[in-house]
């Protein structure tokens, strides 16, 4: 593994799972911080010496990471910056709920080396927080948001959804009013996936939640476009917005097709020849790292086909810049030339990136330029 990459560290125990999740994730009553921490950095033994370090970026995610213990954060960071280094100006993040976050925990995260908080406050409404099974409220997260805000943070982050039960397309443009207020650098907005096996699936299956269709979920994604352009960000990714010099290094680096080590259960990590999935479940993932294996569930070493096209479609989240076809043109260019003429793709050399047009229409591109006989993700994220 070359380049500069990033580490993605996972921390999977939540206090209970929301209806729409379906994250690898666990609810123990006692999170086993210290327990857990120790299969992590057991895990960077093992894998540190295929990384090219220094790491670009390190990404801690869940689950609700915030519910580690600070000082077991701690020690994971100085695991990483031991093992295989963190670069001078490495971007440090860690997600939180907005439960978590009070002044004592925003200081020793940050003595602990992270410079970048990104916390999911999801919805302006305690209406719709309730129907997502959120445990926070309106007020609550305000609260965090002005706590995250005069910290002194490299960087923060907030998220936010559209699609929610209950949620009307007027409500939206007045949230993402008051969301464009809120001062945040940088934004991440998500329209809600119902996935299978989850509880809201079920409800909706069922009859008993209603959630807005894809074009009403379409017209919130031009929504959020319209408002949060309007009040100065940029919209350099499908979900993402930004005021200028506060772009995710982390999640670009995803875009950009670049390599990235990742730990812990149910972590997806990519080698820049093959991708891993670890264990999703701790005690599994625990037994192999005592038995002195990598803990993996699946690795796949990617056909030319498959990574070709992956790079495609991650590059076309890219909005700014979109993806450099390159070698690959003749793969694609008989439909990139039929997706320009339908004005849903803008082609430069070649290079080629989403139209105004085309971004609320990805799916139906990627699938235009999709080698027959190949499958892959489309729609997700």
């Amino acid at each position: 593994m070359s380049g500069r990459g990033g580490v993605y560290v996972h921390f999977p125990y939540c206090t209970h799972r929301c209806t729409y999740c379906d994250f690898t994730l666990q609810t123990p009553r006692v999170v086993p911080g210290r327990r857990y921490a120790d299969l992590v950095l057991a895990e960077l033994a093992l894998r540190a010496e295929a990384f090219a370090g220094p790491a670009a970026t390190l990404y801690i995610g869940g689950g609700t990471p915030s519910l580690w213990d600070v000082g077991e954060l701690a020690r994971v960071i100085d695991g990483v910056r031991a093992r295989v280094g963190l670069a001078d100006d490495a971007e440090v993040t860690v997600e939180a709920n907005p439960d978590q976050v009070d002044d004592a925990w925003i200081a020793g995260v940050q003595r602990a080396g992270v410079n970048r908080v990104s916390l999911g406050v999801q919805a302006l409404h305690d209406p719709l927080l309730a129907a997502l099974t959120r445990r926070h409220r309106v007020e609550g997260a305000l609260g965090a948001v002005a706590r995250i805000a005069r910290a002194g943070l490299r960087s923060w982050s907030l998220d936010f959804m559209f699609g929610l039960p209950g949620q009307t397309a007027a409500a939206w443009r007045r949230d993402l009013e008051r969301v464009a207020g809120l001062g945040a650098p940088h934004l991440s907005v998500y329209g809600l996936s119902v996935e299978p096996r989850t509880l809201m699936a079920r409800d909706v299956s069922r009859g008993a939640v209603t959630v807005p269709g894809s074009d009403a979920q379409a017209d919130m994604l031009l929504a959020a476009r319209e408002v949060l352009c309007a009040a100065g960000y940029e919209h350099y990714e499908i979900s993402n917005y930004a005021v200028p010099g506060h772009r995710a290094v982390h999640n670009s680096s995803y875009w950009d097709w670049r390599p990235y080590l990742a730990l812990g259960a149910g972590a997806h990590g990519f080698d820049g020849a093959a991708r891993w999935q670890n264990e999703g479940r701790v005690k599994r993932y625990e037994e192999a790292l005592l038995a002195g294996r990598l803990p993996e569930l699946v690795r796949e070493v990617l056909d030319v086909e498959t990574a070709s096209f992956e790079r495609v479609m991650t590059g076309l989240r890219r909005l700014d810049v979109g993806v450099e076809l390159g070698a690959d043109w003749p793969r694609y260019a008989e439909a990139v030339r039929a997706e320009v003429a339908a004005g849903r793709l803008v082609v430069e050399g070649t290079r080629v990136r989403l139209s105004a047009a085309g971004f609320r229409l990805m799916d139906s591109v990627l699938v235009a330029l999709m080698p027959a006989g190949l499958t892959a993700g489309v729609g997700r994220g």
